[in-house]
Order: C-alpha cells, then structure tokens, then sequence
C-alpha cells in the first residue's frame, strides 16, 4: 500500500477535481498526500517582457498558492473529513511533466495522481501531454483522474 502520494493539478476545474479527489483518497488510504501544482516557464510570454512587470514570477506564485489553498479548503469543507494525515502544498516552476517526475523521485513518492487533460490544447498538440508523459516516465505509479468515475 502506498505511504506517500502526489496529487497534480493545474489551476483549471479539472484541477479543482482532481484536488478533491486526491484528497479523498489520501484519506481513505490514511496516507501522507503533496499537493503540487507546476507554474509553466515564463518563456510563454517571450516578447512581453518589457510590459510585464518585474516581479511577474512572485505575483503567479502568490495566485497559485492562493487558489490551490482554496481548492484544498473547498475540497475539506465538501468530503469533510476530521482527523487528516499529514498534507502540504508545493509549487515549481518549469515544464509540468518533467517537475512532477523529478518531484516524485525526490520525494520517493509511492503514487501520483493527475487529471487527464490540462488547460492546454496546443501544448498537448505539440509537445505531448503532462499526463502520458508522466505516466511513461515516473518512478512509480500513476493513477489517471477522469471525472464521474469516483467511488461513493
């Protein structure tokens, strides 16, 4: 049985889902669970630079933590679950698929869990999904959210 877990989101109401079911099944499994959400590299933005501000990288930080704060506070009001293992939020920057991996084997992670499908329909198009990625690449086992297949 796995002793520790990381649950992947992105920003999206897919992400939001896949909080709350992450968190359900660390609690159902009594485990330790990372929530971990992956800022993608500033490089998207090339040719802005001189319009955005400065200290860009801080204020997406501080969005992305507030708003996975509030998926996991959503996601405890909603399964409302008492007594919890032991849960933290982390957040990187870079390529969504490559910090979950090097994450996971960090951490020695037992179990990831990700959505399906992220914000991005291009990216997926031209470089591969996060999810097939990880799912090819981890140093464990990957668990693959879909929504409406969740137990009761």
């Amino acid at each position: 049985m796995p002793k520790k877990m990381l649950v992947a989101a992105d920003l999206s109401k897919l992400g939001e889902s896949v909080v709350r079911y992450g968190y359900s099944l660390s609690h159902r499994l009594n485990i330790e669970a990372t929530f971990l959400h992956v800022i993608p590299n500033y490089y998207i933005w090339r040719g802005y630079e001189p319009w955005l501000p400065p200290d860009i990288n801080q204020e997406v930080q501080q969005i992305a933590e507030k708003k996975m704060r509030y998926f996991l506070k959503k996601a405890e009001e909603q399964l409302g679950y008492k007594d919890h293992p032991n849960h933290k939020l982390e957040l990187l920057f870079g390529d969504p698929a490559e910090q979950i991996i090097e994450y996971a084997k960090k951490e020695s992670m037992d179990l990831i869990v990700l959505g399906y499908k992220g914000h991005s329909t291009l990216e997926n198009i031209i470089v591969g999904s996060t999810a097939s990625k990880v799912a090819r690449y981890a140093p464990c086992s990957v668990l693959i959210y879909r929504p409406g297949h969740e137990p009761i």
